[in-house]
């Protein structure tokens, strides 16, 4: 273990406490990354001490905001998380070390990413967490997922609006959506909002990360989603809900000569 990672546990003071034995497991988690990153492309951040503060700190820092406004379905049961297109395991294999409670689902499109994010569950012993090969928009539509999570992630996959209609149908009613974004968001917030209307879900807050360049865009689910969404994979990315159509061209006018 490098200085650099025990140094995690300093830059990460203010948002939670880590103890030896979960800095150990970023180390191991950090030393994963950069192995299979010579494999192939799981992340542009290669450097170590850019990897904790980068990758690990932004997870981090989203900590506090999950306990206060995340709530098991039952009391005395854990959190029920889902990570969507959580690509090499940001922000929820850095949060399920910070917080072991948490029963996490990661949801990734790309094979090779899984097979790097089931490398690092069996290589640091993670329990109550899994990684699959699917999309938001695929298991959205399963009874099985439908309704399931308390609380749902996304780290940098979309646009906000995609993003509700990929999330809102896998919440229970009550369920908190946890998405961070970078600082300029006032544009896409206008159409998401209009978006998580009509997928039953309400945007709560958009506030600045502390010591960041983070706004941490918190919704709440209200209503049962329709059964129309998700549409099918890409609809959301591609024609996303609430965005502003067009009016059609008015056809011209004739006028009789004289």
């Amino acid at each position: 273990m490098t200085d650099d990672t025990h140094g995690l546990a300093g830059l990460a003071a203010p948002f939670c406490s880590l103890t030896p034995d979960q800095i150990d497991a970023f180390a191991r988690y950090r030393d994963l990354l950069i192995e299979w990153n010579g494999r192939f492309n799981l992340t542009a951040v290669t450097d170590p001490a850019q990897i904790d503060r980068r990758l690990f700190l932004d997870a981090l820092r989203m900590v506090e905001p999950l306990r206060a406004v995340a709530r098991p379905r039952t009391e005395g049961q854990p959190i029920r998380m889902v990570d969507i297109g959580t690509g090499a395991g940001f922000p929820g294999i850095a949060l399920k070390i910070a917080l072991p409670d948490l029963d996490v689902t990661l949801v990734e499109a790309t094979g090779k990413k899984v097979q790097f994010l089931e490398a690092v569950i069996a290589g640091l012993s993670l329990d109550g967490i899994v990684a699959m090969h699917a999309r938001a928009e695929e298991i959205g539509v399963l009874p099985r997922y439908r309704g399931a999570f308390d609380l749902v992630t996304a780290r940098g996959v979309s646009s906000l609006a995609a993003l509700f209609e990929m999330a809102a149908p896998l919440l229970r009613i009550g369920g908190v959506g946890l998405f961070p974004k970078g600082l300029d968001l006032d544009e896409e917030l206008t159409v998401g909002r209009r978006a998580a209307r009509m997928v039953g879900i309400g945007v709560e807050a958009s506030d600045l990360i502390p010591d960041s360049e983070t706004r941490l865009v918190v919704t709440r689910k209200t209503a049962e989603t329709p059964p129309q969404y998700p549409r099918r994979p890409g609809m959301p990315a591609r024609e996303p809900l609430g965005a502003l159509v067009k009016p059609a061209a008015r056809p011209a006018t004739r006028h009789s000569g004289r």
